[in-house]
């Protein structure tokens, strides 16, 4: 099996495509300042090689193209993907893009394939990967039945819960077809 690309941690600072009107060394100092939001390198990647757009398979899917791609395999490709670990880093990335004028493309697990998966669709967007860290079920009400996810809960993962929590007895996940490898919000 081909490695996960959001899993490898950056190693060169010139990606295959930076983003719009970015220099080299300006995205430079976008990745270096991201990575000490982020806690290092390992939660960011930088695709620099075309060889790094592995398509991989619904689970393991590519977080920098599009599998799909009507273009050429490197049109709609992401300069970095980045796995933010919560929501305040969330947030500084989002004011650190803004200052630097980089397009942000987020997802949680990405694997809405139908419709180009995790690929942005502005050339060089920066890949904001938000179902890696952040997978957490924050809050159940079983009173308001609902459940306060987030990002990267899956079908799965929020049934889990319910069972290990007691509270499958009172709730239900309304399940679709591979139930336990999607994400919550992608529904």
């Amino acid at each position: 099996m081909e490695p996960d690309i959001a899993t490898m941690p950056s190693k060169e600072s010139k990606p295959l495509c930076l983003p719009p009107n970015l220099t080299v060394e300006k995205f430079s100092t976008f990745i270096e300042r991201t990575e000490a939001i982020v806690g290092g390198p390992e939660n960011v990647t930088i695709i620099s090689k075309a060889s790094e757009l592995i398509d991989g398979d619904y689970m393991n899917h590519c977080k920098a193209h599009d599998m799909h791609a009507v273009y050429d395999r490197d049109f709609f490709v992401a300069s970095a993907v980045i796995c933010p670990r919560d929501v305040p880093e969330v947030q500084a990335l989002v004011r650190l893009a803004n200052e630097f004028s980089v397009p942000l493309w987020p997802y949680s697990i990405g694997r809405n394939t139908g419709y180009g998966g995790t690929a942005p669709r502005v050339p060089g967007s920066v890949g904001l990967d938000l179902g890696r860290h952040m997978n957490r079920v924050l809050e159940v009400n079983v009173e308001g039945a609902y459940a306060l996810l987030e990002p990267g809960v899956t079908f799965m993962g929020l049934h889990d819960h319910l069972v290990k929590t007691g509270l499958r007895e009172h709730l239900w996940v309304d399940v679709s077809t591979q139930w336990h490898e999607n994400c919550m919000i992608s529904k």
